[in-house]
């Protein structure tokens, strides 16, 4: 076993990746975040790597969940929390939703691996350095915690940590060895299910870092080492090590994020020893870090100058933050801390972290002086037992460290109380000139790009922004055919009361493109003459819906592109990307896929791109020797997701397995 501890920037998931291109056997790569999946599965096989002795799956945690077995419904994320205890919460004697979402989420439920959620004997009886909240608020809890629960039960929704413990009794050894990325951001309960999955225990690697901890579960290396040390024999060697250079930030970010973590120290003692380390820079480039007061024009100046760049990002603590810091700052890159992991941005402006929470700040600064902050942390427990001062706090300066190495080169910190006391302990004065940025300016590829790396990351709020207020993309002005709005055109088109000749062409339309004969046979049977030959028909259909497609230079297209998205759908539902893999397209599918085009979306039969291409190579012979060998490669996404029985099984595009079933796939509708 081996624990691979180090901050943002320090290479772990490029080492533990390395690690796993010395392995054999069945493998697994799990995170909570998909995107991290998705990045680190591209890096893995980058430059054309394969090995041929290791089946190795990249699953992010709720996929793993799912391959045991499915659960009936979603999963709950704060908002739907949020949104259910906005209702509740009116006559109730505790109204921080984020708090009690945490003590749900990491205390009554999740650190307890031998039952699914505390009774309400135990959680009135835990120690006080196990809650947030006070002896004389913990019955209150209690309370609403069983009152979640009955939502949950009726409602399309799931628990993570009470699912991941029904899960428990079906997990079956399976994988002969687990990487297990970001291993803060989840549960004992949610580890402990991963780690069943071993045929042999000790053939685990756990990377993270407790100090970017934002998410709610009470992770401390303390408890990992419980989880494992206390039950091995004596004399197992320390599986602990530690990353502490830096290769992201340059050394101006990386100084406030070490001041930050001793004042942390100073204040709280060590949380454990494994996070009681500074960080040392290998950036060789020189950056800035900013403190300015909270002022219009400062502010209209930052935002007139970085508002249009990719390279500028906007950070705030909470998600109902975000309004305020809408009305100053016009880039769609605005970010609460909760979607700040996995992000890194040039150039960070963090808005009101610290007078946006003022007491919380005070209390992490009480008592911490300036000749405590020595270069070198040094470890020691917090004096006091009582003091809970670290947990309820924890989470205000975490964030603020979250957001500090999420800047490359430079950050802003814009204050309302800049001389308030955590800013003058980090070494910040506020600057007394005006801060003169040179205007920054993306084109219009890089922000297609930055949308779809969001999109990718599954921040569709800001990806959207970036298509509605930079890209300025329209909805299409024509309706659009789905499956649910077919059997409403197939009333109207055969309606023995109306001769709905307009409808009628559609269905036509659409029966010929997609292949559907029995939709042929009933407009015979309505008398609609197109349908007597429609076996001749296609090319003409094709001409009429596909004529942009036909052109050499696509200037047509080029133009709806840029008014409605690469993604758009043309009356008939097919994206630019499923006709032009229709059509043997090589360079256009390219250019595509470079502006960000989704080569998962599906048509009306459920074909995506890559099946639309194997279709066609299938039917003809042609393709089958001209196209298909440069459009797959193209096409392909990194895996398909199948639900067998109550099981998900997720194939990598390495596997054979993926060409057979989309194969398959591609060809049913012709076998049908």
């Amino acid at each position: 076993p081996f624990v691979l501890i180090g901050t943002a920037g320090r290479g772990k998931t490029v080492l533990s990746l390395e690690k796993l291109k010395q392995l054999t056997g069945d493998i697994l790569y799990v995170t909570r975040s998909p995107f991290l999946v998705e990045n680190s599965r591209n890096l893995y096989y980058s430059f054309g790597y394969e090995n041929e002795k290791q089946n190795l799956d990249f699953l992010s945690f709720q996929e793993y969940l799912e391959s045991i077995r499915v659960p009936a419904s979603r999963p709950a994320t704060f908002h739907d929390f949020e949104r259910w205890f906005r209702r509740y919460s009116f006559g109730a004697r505790i109204k921080d939703a984020h708090k009690l979402f945490e003590e749900f989420s990491g205390v009554l439920t999740g650190a307890n691996i031998e039952r699914p959620y505390l009774s309400r004997e135990e959680y009135l009886g835990l120690g006080i350095r196990r809650s947030v909240f006070s002896d004389e608020e913990r019955p209150f809890v209690y309370d609403i915690f069983l009152k979640y629960l009955e939502f949950l039960d009726k409602s399309d929704l799931y628990d993570p940590n009470l699912a991941a413990h029904a899960t428990l009794r079906l997990c079956r050894p399976m994988y002969d060895f687990v990487l297990v990325d970001e291993v803060q951001d989840l549960t004992n309960v949610q580890v402990c299910l991963i780690l069943k999955s071993l045929r042999n225990q000790d053939r685990f690697v756990l990377c993270g870092d407790s100090n970017q901890l934002v998410h709610p579960n009470f992770f401390s290396w303390a408890n990992i080492k419980t989880m494992f040390y206390h039950r091995r024999a004596e004399g197992l060697p320390e599986i602990m090590r530690v990353l502490n250079t830096n290769y992201r930030n340059t050394p101006q970010v990386t100084d406030i994020a070490n001041r930050l973590l001793l004042i942390k120290n100073a204040r709280f003692g060590s949380i454990d020893r494994e996070s009681n380390y500074l960080v040392r820079c290998n950036s060789e480039r020189t950056g800035t870090v900013e403190l300015l007061a909270d002022d219009d024009k400062v502010k209209r100046e930052l935002s007139s100058k970085t508002g249009r760049s990719t390279r500028y990002a906007v950070m705030v603590m909470r998600g109902e933050d975000k309004a305020e810091a809408r009305r100053h700052f016009q880039t769609p890159l605005l970010f609460s801390i909760q979607e700040a992991k996995g992000l890194e941005y040039e150039n960070i402006i963090l808005y009101n972290f610290v007078s946006g929470s003022p007491r919380a700040f005070d209390e992490i600064t009480n008592g911490v002086t300036e000749d405590a902050l020595g270069r070198e942390l040094t470890y020691a427990r917090g004096r006091d037992k009582s003091d809970k001062s670290l947990d309820a706090f924890k989470f205000y300066v975490n964030a603020l460290y979250v957001a500090i190495t999420r800047a490359i080169v430079n950050l802003y910190v814009i204050e309302q109380n800049p001389s308030h006391r955590l800013l003058g302990l980090l070494g910040l004065a506020p600057r007394r000139d005006a801060v003169r940025l040179a205007e920054q300016k993306s084109s219009a590829e890089e922000w297609k790009a930055e949308a779809r790396k969001l999109e990718m990351q599954g921040k569709r709020e800001q990806a959207e922004a970036i298509h509605r207020s930079i890209l300025a993309i329209q909805e299409v002005p024509w309706k659009v055919l789905t499956p649910d709005s077919l059997e409403a055109i197939k009333q109207e088109a055969f309606d023995p009361a109306r001769y709905n000749k307009q409808a009628k062409q559609l269905l036509f339309e659409y029966a010929v493109l997609y292949n559907v004969p029995h939709l042929i046979d009933q407009l015979v049977a309505f008398k609609f003459n197109r349908a007597m030959n429609a076996g001749r028909e296609l090319p003409a259909v094709e001409r009429k819906y596909h004529l942009d497609y036909m052109e050499k230079s696509f200037h047509e297209l080029h133009r709806k592109i840029g008014l409605y998205g690469p993604d758009f759908r043309n009356p008939l539902n097919q994206t630019p990307l499923m006709i032009a893999a229709r059509r043997g397209l090589v360079p256009l599918i390219r250019m595509l896929i470079r502006d960000g085009a989704n080569p998962r979306l599906v048509d009306n039969w459920g074909r995506n791109p890559l099946q639309i291409a194997l279709r066609q190579a299938y039917l003809e012979e042609r393709y089958a020797r001209t196209c298909i060998g440069q459009v797959y490669p193209e096409l392909a996404p990194s895996s398909i997701k199948v639900r067998i029985d109550a099981r998900l099984t997720k194939i990598d595009n390495h596997r054979p397995e993926f060409f057979l079933l989309n194969s398959m796939l591609a060809a049913a509708q012709d076998i049908l």
